[in-house]
């Protein structure tokens, strides 16, 4: 294979100059580069040809190139081959022929390669702002770690060691927090401790929920023990919460006994109706499965036709002015709607006030009534009493019936019973009064009438 056949197969393009550093021949075995203007190209001086920053490199390298005939020299710079086209980044060999004055360049396309590299920088630029996304996500999550007031522990479930732990977990088994990360877990608790923690996480790995129970240190103090089983690809993670006897709310205010066993349903909140606790009366009426499907929600998920009624009941509700017989719905998980009664008290806990809620179905107290009641309600009383129940339409035109049939028994009482003269009293025809006598059942509402 000739020199010249074996410098057309590894250019992308090849440049002949004449004596006056003019294109004299321009030749490409490039498919990119065969579309090549070589019309426009073909007379002009070469150093018109290269990118204006690139100038002063370009002719440094021509004059190297006449100085040292016969020795290629390598300059990397950028061409520009038409008016319209783009910076054609390129790797030139110049070299200069002694006896005829001109100049061979051999050029390579340096755009795949200009592209990779512009791919790569990408790339990094991507995961220079994931890492610091991350490192900030990392720096959020372990702020916050140790702004909580109860022991939180994460565990590699294949090796059982502690990858993260929080100051208040290290108080509470008696340990430092850098001396539980990479030991074993469990750790600073007794056998039936050991033992009890052991069953938690056994059954949390069958379980998306909470698993919640009581550990022993081993210094005898019981713990509120939570955990849950958190899956990320190939690996498991045991997340778990501790936490002291004063911080466990399944004995809040109440006795453990007492509150679970009640038969309304009782449900602790603090003052914005965040739930605190609920028994199981109240989590069977509302149609949850579990506990912590309650906690930390707001109240008004459940109870109230809206959000207003739970607004209205934490504003109603003092230390010394307990709410009594609030009547008020509760909207089940199931979408049904149950009328209940409700009192709550506010009370104090650990030095912060909790709203005490205690609740009744009554609906089928309320349905029986409706069944049962062919009569108005007799008393404006009866009727405000009846807000929350029934929608203010209904109200209004009951308020209306109301009024009109105390009128006519005023008239009645006025008259003493002479209907004649109670229906002149009222403007009505002695027909019209016996129409409304029937339909609201005053008196002997037989028709008398001669």
């Amino acid at each position: 294979m000739s020199a010249t056949a074996l410098l057309a197969s590894v250019a992308d393009m090849q440049i002949t100059l004449n004596d006056s550093f003019r294109v004299a021949e321009v030749a490409s075995g490039s498919g990119s580069l065969r579309q090549l203007p070589r019309d426009a190209i073909i007379g002009r001086p070469w150093l018109e040809l290269v990118r204006e920053c690139d100038a002063a490199t370009a002719e440094a390298a021509l004059t190297a190139a006449v100085s040292e005939p016969g020795t290629a020299h390598r300059v990397d710079l950028a061409l520009v081959l038409g008016p319209e086209s783009e910076a054609l980044p390129t790797s030139c060999w110049l070299c200069a022929n002694g006896t005829d004055q001109t100049i061979q360049l051999a050029c390579i396309d340096l755009r795949g390669e200009t592209n990779l590299r512009q791919q790569l920088v990408n790339a990094q630029r991507t995961l220079e702002q994931d890492y610091w996304s991350n490192r900030r996500l990392e720096a959020r999550y372990r702020r916050m770690l140790e702004m909580v007031a109860e022991g939180f522990l994460v565990v590699d479930d294949l090796s059982g060691r502690v990858l993260e732990a929080n100051t208040v977990a290290g108080s509470l088994l008696e340990l430092e927090a850098g001396a539980l990360v990479g030991r074993i877990f469990p750790v600073g608790l007794d056998t039936s401790g050991n033992r009890a923690l052991t069953e938690l996480q056994r059954e949390a790995r069958s379980t998306t929920g909470v698993v919640a129970g009581e550990v022993t240190t081993a210094d005898g103090v019981t713990l509120a023990a939570g955990v849950t089983c958190l899956r990320q690809g190939n690996e498991t993670r045991l997340l778990i919460r501790l936490a002291a006897p004063s911080e466990s709310t399944s004995d809040l205010a109440l006795g453990g006994d007492s509150f679970e066993h009640a038969p309304d349903g009782i449900l602790i909140t603090d003052q914005n109706g965040i739930v605190i606790a609920a028994n199981s009366a109240y989590l069977e009426m509302a149609g949850i499965q579990d506990e912590q499907q309650a906690t930390g929600r707001r109240a008004d998920r459940w109870l109230g036709r809206s959000i207003v009624d739970l607004d209205i009941l934490l504003s109603n509700i003092q230390s010394d002015r307990p709410l009594q017989l609030f009547s008020s719905l509760l909207r089940t998980e199931l979408g049904a709607q149950l009328d209940i009664e409700l009192s709550a008290v506010q009370t104090d806990y650990i030095g912060k006030p909790v709203i005490l809620m205690f609740i009744r179905d009554v609906s089928r107290r309320i349905n029986g009534e409706q069944t049962a009641e062919v009569h108005l309600p007799r008393s404006i009383e009866q009727i405000t009493g009846r807000v929350g129940r029934v929608p203010l339409k209904q109200l209004v035109r009951e308020s209306t019936d109301v009024i009109e049939a105390l009128c006519i028994e005023s008239a009645l009482k006025l008259t003493q019973d002479n209907r004649a003269a109670a229906a002149e009293l009222l403007g009505l025809s002695r027909q019209s009064l016996y129409t409304k006598l029937r339909r609201f059942d005053i008196g002997d509402s037989e028709d008398t009438a001669t």
